[in-house]
């Protein structure tokens, strides 16, 4: 990968409203150049922005299941994928090449009203997906695409960690849900489709920003085209050592490979998401590190779906 793409990626992961000027800037070409690139890559679906909310701020948890095709052919797969896809509480799907066919994550008011919408998928499809894991949500980090890069950005980005609610406007109901729906939008066309003015759109994107609602605007990867090798990995730590699970997120934040650290409950304690350029061996890393009493790996594939709150219908 050229080094030009990769810096690019890396600012464009770390916020993806940032204007073509300031990222010719910072990857060190010309701003025409820059918009040309990145204009590119999104036609192209290599990079899809995203806006980063903090939905437990509106009351809502989030929670992690593994599924398996009983019929792995791709036209099922397709199918499957396609009707998941339209469930409103679903904010990500993503399959995998290796280790389980789907991790899907839902984004709900509570534990109920998860396990009903769960299993009127599981029922409705009992002869095509099997349900293998349930881990609900308790915390998450995420980090830079530090692997791209020869700087680190040591940012540590909390999402669902502040449990406080937060009772929304109307115009900023409006405002958080265009972005949802619309992470890239210019604010003048929010002001145009919202018919709100934009002097309004501008105050009220700046407060959902300053109350944490709106933790940043990253973007999700074609990891294939762009062949990144990409990895979910879940651990759990021994009993007597669960201690070790707080040193183990510090070693998060200081691995540039490693771009999501989440606390969960269940079988395991601990998600990790890690990329690089080249095969991983990062399991090995940990290991050698921490007292591991088990864990599972998934190589990912592609990334079907990815939000940070439920859609609405309109």
């Amino acid at each position: 990968m050229k080094e030009k793409i990769k810096k690019l990626l890396f600012e464009y992961s770390r916020n993806s409203r940032i204007t073509t000027k300031i990222l010719g800037k910072k990857i060190r070409t010309s701003q025409q150049s820059a918009s040309y690139l990145k204009n590119q890559l999104i036609s192209k679906k290599i990079i899809q922005p995203t806006i980063i909310i903090d939905a437990v701020k509106l009351g809502l948890i989030n929670v992690i299941v593994g599924f398996n095709f009983l019929k792995p052919d791709n036209e099922t797969k397709r199918d499957l994928i396609n009707e998941l896809k339209k469930t409103e509480s679903i904010i990500q799907i993503e399959e995998g090449k290796e280790g389980i066919d789907l991790l899907v994550e839902y984004c709900v008011p509570n534990l109920s009203a998860f396990n009903k919408i769960n299993t009127e998928i599981v029922t409705k499809y009992e002869k095509k997906l099997r349900s293998v894991f349930v881990l609900p949500v308790i915390v998450t980090h995420k980090y830079a695409r530090n692997y791209l890069v020869k700087k680190f950005d040591s940012e540590d980005l909390v999402i669902s960690g502040d449990r406080s609610l937060r009772k929304l406007s109307d115009n900023e109901a409006k405002v958080l849900l265009e972005l949802a729906d619309h992470p890239d939008k210019p604010l003048i066309d929010l002001s145009e489709s919202l018919k709100i003015p934009v002097k309004t759109i501008i105050k009220t994107k700046k407060a959902l920003e300053q109350n944490l609602l709106i933790k940043g605007y990253g973007s999700v990867l074609d990891y294939s085209k762009l062949e990144i090798n990409r990895q979910i990995i879940f651990l759990r730590f021994t009993p007597e050592t669960i201690k070790e699970i707080e040193n183990f997120h510090i070693f998060t934040i200081n691995n540039k490979n490693i771009i999501k650290f989440t606390k969960i409950i269940g079988e395991y304690q601990v998600m990790v998401v890690s990329e690089s350029l080249k095969e991983q061996e990062i399991i090995k890393e940990i290991r050698a590190n921490f007292p591991v009493e088990k864990y599972f790996i998934i190589k990912s594939d592609k990334i079907h779906k990815k939000r940070y709150l439920p859609e609405v219908e309109k």
